[in-house]
């Protein structure tokens, strides 16, 4: 990483990114060997282009489409070129991260114009220096031009040109779409409140204002796609409101807007998703599909009044994350086997549980989509349905005209199911009513929020339903946690900590020498996590546990005799993962809350 104080970078070497710039240090770093120099040279002698020609040197060698001479398996992209260029002149290479950026810094610092002209962008200000993300800093020209329009000291990334241009395309249109709405409804804001003002009859507010927040609608939408967010927040505060996105389970603050925006964009988001604009004190339920790159998008909007006005939550489901091959659930070869045991029993009912945001879904829809096939009729009660799917019959429950899980599940034997999922069996009725279609032969599947395997237990008979009915019908449950999963380009092992060891053999377990650990690298934004994966504690409903329902068995002893079974905690299931460097224990215990979870 270079820093630049006061504007003295002229002693820069010059490079224009020309052949006769590119392929000595390429060459000298072992990413070119004679023979593809002369692939090179023959090239550009074919196409009439000159050695020295800044605009079609970078350009002719990655059309080319080489591979890299020390690594001939991976290809010569602009990022490896501009990789090799940054180690040889003490610079950094940078890959973009929106939750890195400051939208004020990165859009007033320069205008658009000069960002386009040049192939920059600024970053964020951090420690007195503007970091900033350029193409080519090697022109003098250019860091004289900087000088004019900061006297802050800078510091330089370089990044690929695709990148940049899409954040300029990205963010100077999103900011230029919230102040102009912004000025549209603070305008109209102003005038309501003049008693004088003329007022047209049957004027309406000018359309512009709305394309400006179908704009910031939009990229909002398509960011947190492109970065892998499974829900969006936009929350009121009293001076701005805050957008943030959930990545690999954890928040993370992304932008502050004007309250008059947000405002607007809640009602736009309410629209794409038909619920009632006008209804701002009742929280509100809706859903609607977004197309990116061709990959559906199924978003589930629900809507809060809190102190400064409406929060909005966005839960984004994709097919890339909710539908998935059994064996990608994370399960151990043992468990998968004994989950499709219980798939595979015609009549029977299957529970999976966890809180909100453990994979639930993501379980239960991937099985489902793994039987579903021409032969079987699949049905779905959902409140609200989470993501459609064209091999299963959806219907989602509306209580407001007294259409719940109950009263759907009695009609729902009459439309010839084979498999019925229920989205959560919330009370005695709907219990009743899903044990009764599993004993009437139909495979049944459905979800509670419990803790682990044992408490699903007591919570049916807490609900009511009698010990001789879920003895009958229940052929296993599944209870699931999400651990975020090891970045595989940073992680390292490491010498196990004091303070894990002591987990480890409170848990009847010897400490390993080493374990894995992710010191954090651009690609999992310094967290050392990239992505998640399941753990799970899977309990066959057999004759032993049968008994102890039928003896009510206390809900301590439960667990008891889950372990004495030898059924793995969730904990254990972690610990797993941990020891196969797929996750950490911080992780599993973070998740599990410990030995006992």
């Amino acid at each position: 990483m270079t820093t630049i104080d006061h504007c003295a970078f002229h002693s820069h070497t010059r490079l224009d990114y020309s052949l006769n710039d590119l392929l000595p240090i390429l060459e000298q770093a072992g990413e070119l060997d004679p023979e593809r120099r002369r692939i090179v040279l023959d090239q550009a002698r074919q196409r009439d282009i000159a050695l020295d020609d800044p605009l079609s040197g970078l350009d002719l060698l990655l059309g080319l489409k080489l591979t890299r001479a020390k690594a001939p398996r991976e290809r010569l992209t602009e990022e490896s070129v501009l990789r090799t260029l940054a180690a040889r002149f003490g610079l950094e290479f940078k890959r973009l991260d929106v939750l890195e950026l400051d939208l004020e810094v990165s859009t007033r610092t320069i205008s658009e114009g000069f960002a386009r002209t040049n192939l920059l962008v600024p970053l964020r200000i951090v420690d007195g220096h503007l970091e900033i993300l350029v193409h080519n800093p090697f022109r003098p020209e250019l860091l004289e031009d900087m000088c004019r329009v900061t006297t802050l000291p800078l510091r330089l990334f370089l990044g690929t040109r695709a990148e940049i241009t899409r954040l300029i395309d990205d963010f100077y249109q999103f900011r230029q779409a919230v102040k102009a709405a912004e000025q549209e409804f603070l305008s109209a804001s102003e005038s309501l409140a003049n008693q004088e003002q003329r007022v047209r009859v049957g004027d309406r507010s000018d359309p512009r204002s709305q394309k400006h927040v179908s704009k910031a609608v939009d990229y909002l939408l398509h960011t947190a796609l492109r970065e892998r967010a499974s829900d969006i927040h936009l929350e009121p505060k009293r001076d701005a409101s805050l957008v943030r996105f959930r990545i690999d389970g954890v928040l993370h603050p992304l932008y502050r807007l004007p309250l008059t925006v947000h405002q607007a964009m809640i009602s736009r988001l309410k629209g794409l998703s038909r619920l009632d604009i006008s209804e701002k004190r009742r929280p509100q339920d809706g859903r609607v599909q977004l197309v990116l790159d061709d990959i559906r998008t199924d978003v589930r909007i629900s809507t809060i009044p809190v102190a400064f006005g409406e929060k909005m939550v966005l839960r984004l489901l994709s097919s890339d994350t909710t539908l998935k091959k059994l064996d990608e659930l994370g399960m151990e070869p043992d468990k998968l086997a004994l989950f499709r045991s219980f798939l595979a029993r015609s009549n029977s009912l299957v529970l999976v549980t966890g809180p909100t945001g453990s994979g639930k879904s993501t379980t239960l829809y991937s099985a489902m989509k793994t039987l579903a096939h021409s032969g079987v009729n699949v049905l779905t009660l959902e409140d609200p349905i989470e993501m459609v799917v064209d091999d299963f019959n959806q219907i989602g429950v509306q209580p407001k005209i007294g259409v719940d899980f109950g009263q759907v599940l009695r009609h729902i034997l009459r439309q010839d199911p084979d498999i019925v999922m229920i989205g959560e069996m919330r009370d005695l009725n709907t219990a009743q009513e899903a044990v009764q279609a599993a004993l009437t032969g139909h495979l049944v599947l459905s979800t509670l929020h419990t803790n682990d395997a044992a408490s699903s237990i007591t919570r049916l008979l807490d609900l009511g339903l009698d010990a001789f009915l879920i003895n009958a019908a229940l052929a296993g449950i599944v209870a699931q946690r999400l651990v975020r999963t090891l970045c595989p380009h940073c992680k390292v092992p490491i010498q196990t900590p004091e303070d894990q060891a002591i987990l480890w053999r409170s848990s009847g377990l010897d400490a390993p020498e080493t374990v894995w650990s992710g010191p954090g690298c651009e690609f999992c934004r310094n967290t050392g996590y990239l992505g998640r994966t399941g753990i799970h504690e899977i309990l066959p409903f057999d004759e032993e546990v049968q008994d102890a329902v039928r003896q009510d068995t206390n809900l301590t002893a439960l667990r008891r005799l889950v372990r004495a079974k030898g059924v793995a905690s969730l904990f254990q299931s972690g610990i797993v993962k941990v020891l196969a460097g797929t996750t950490t224990m911080d992780e599993v215990v973070r998740v599990t809350g410990g030995v006992n979870g």
